[in-house]
C-alpha cells in the first residue's frame, strides 16, 4: 500500500510542529510550506519544506502540481484576531482567498485529494449561546473572524458542489509550550517561570513595549473573559481524524469547558507556589474593545462521530507551560553565561 503524501501549509507554528510529528509517526511522507525556512529543530530534516507565500497564486499552483499531495492540511493564516486591524487585506486574502484558491486547484490538479481548513471559534463572535456548535449562528467581531468564516463557508460550497472531501474543524483555543510569546496564554506562563527564578523584569515585551515582567508584575487586559483552552498535540490528532472519516464534513474542536484569564493566572502562579494577585494587574489600555468574550465548545458531534476527546486536562496544560517556560529562561541564562558557545535561541 503506497505511503500517504501529505502537504501542510502554514507549518512553522505550533499546529504545524505538532501535526507534523504526528503525520510522521503514522508513517506519512510530509511536505511543508512556510514563508521562511524553519529552524531545524522544526522537523526540517526529514521533513520536505517548500518556502514561498501561499497568497501568490503561481506559488501555490506550482507546489500542490509538483506535490500532488493526498491529503492537505490548510494552516495557512494571518494568526491573532488583534493583528487582523492593522492589515484587513493581508488577512482577507490569506485566510479567506487562499482556502478557496486551493480548492481551485484540487479541482484542476488533484480533486481525489482531501483538504483540512484551520476554521476558528473567532467566526461566532459574542454571541448569546451558552455553547457553540456546528449551528450556532456566526457573526464575526474581526476581520480575522469575517475572512475565517468566508473560507469557513467557502469550504462547504466547494464540497457541496464539487464532492471535494473538504472538511473544516472550528477551533477554540488550543495551546502549548510552543505558543509564541505574544499570545496571553503563554505570556502568563512566561510571567510565573519567571518570577518562580527570582525575576522580576524581563527583556521580553508586550504588545506595548514594555517588559512582560515589571517590577514584579505582569499587565493583562480583561481578566473577566471566559475561553475554552485545550492542547495543541490533541487538536492535530482531530485534524487527522477528520480527513480520514469516510466523508467530509465539519467539525468544532474544543474541551467542552471554559476557563477565565484569572483562572489561568491563579493555575500558572499556584504551580510556582505564587499568588497571582500579587504579580498580576489589570490594565484597561489593554482591554479589546472588540473581542469575544466566552468561548465554550459544545463537541457532541466530533465525539459521537469520531469518538474523539481531548487528552490533556487544564491544570496539566497549564503545568507543561509553566514547566517548558521554566527551562526556557534556564536555558538561556546557561548560554549567556558560555559568552563563547555556539547556540541559537528558538522563538517560541
Amino acid at each position: 500500500m503506497p505511503l500517504i503524501k501529505a502537504l501542510v501549509t502554514g507549518a512553522s507554528g505550533q499546529d504545524g510542529f505538532y501535526l507534523i510529528d504526528l503525520l510522521h509517526r503514522q508513517g506519512c511522507i510530509v511536505h511543508a510550506q512556510s514563508r521562511r525556512l524553519p529552524h531545524p529543530g522544526l522537523h526540517r530534516d526529514e521533513t520536505y519544506w517548500h518556502v514561498g507565500d501561499p497568497a501568490d497564486r503561481d506559488f501555490l499552483d506550482s507546489l500542490i502540481s509538483s506535490v500532488m499531495p493526498d491529503e492537505i492540511y490548510n494552516l495557512a493564516a494571518v494568526s491573532r484576531p488583534i493583528l487582523s486591524w492593522g492589515s484587513p487585506r493581508e488577512t482577507a486574502e490569506v485566510n479567506g482567498f487562499v482556502p478557496q484558491e486551493i480548492c481551485e486547484l484540487l479541482l484542476k490538479h488533484k480533486p481525489g485529494c482531501r483538504l483540512f481548513q484551520a476554521s476558528s471559534s473567532e467566526i461566532f463572535g459574542d454571541g448569546t449561546d451558552r455553547v457553540q456548535n456546528e449551528q450556532t449562528a456566526c457573526v464575526p467581531k474581526s476581520p480575522y473572524g469575517a475572512a475565517k468564516l468566508y473560507a469557513h463557508r467557502i469550504i462547504g460550497a466547494y464540497r457541496a458542489q464539487y464532492g471535494l472531501h473538504a472538511s473544516t474543524g472550528i477551533m477554540f483555543n488550543h495551546e502549548s509550550p510552543r505558543r509564541p510569546l505574544s499570545f496571553v496564554s503563554q505570556k502568563i506562563a512566561y510571567a510565573a517561570a519567571a518570577v518562580s527564578l527570582g525575576l522580576t523584569e524581563t527583556s521580553e515585551t508586550d504588545e506595548r513595549g514594555r517588559p512582560i515582567l515589571l517590577d514584579g508584575k505582569m499587565a493583562l487586559g480583561d481578566l473577566s473573559v471566559r475561553r475554552d483552552f485545550g492542547f495543541a498535540g490533541d487538536y492535530v490528532e482531530a485534524m487527522r481524524l477528520i480527513v480520514q472519516h469516510r466523508t467530509a464534513d465539519d467539525y468544532v474542536i474544543g474541551t467542552g469547558e471554559d476557563h477565565s484569564i484569572e483562572e489561568f493566572c491563579d493555575q500558572a502562579f499556584s504551580l510556582v507556589g505564587r499568588k497571582w494577585t500579587e504579580h498580576v494587574s489589570s490594565d484597561p489600555s489593554l482591554i479589546r474593545r472588540v473581542d469575544s468574550h466566552y468561548t465554550r465548545a459544545d463537541t457532541a458531534k466530533i465525539r459521537s462521530s469520531l469518538n474523539w476527546r481531548p487528552k490533556v486536562a487544564f491544570n496539566e496544560l497549564v503545568s507543561m507551560m509553566v514547566k517548558a517556560q521554566i527551562d526556557f529562561i534556564q536555558g538561556r541564562a546557561s548560554a549567556r553565561a558560555k559568552p563563547d558557545a555556539d547556540y541559537r535561541i528558538v522563538e517560541r
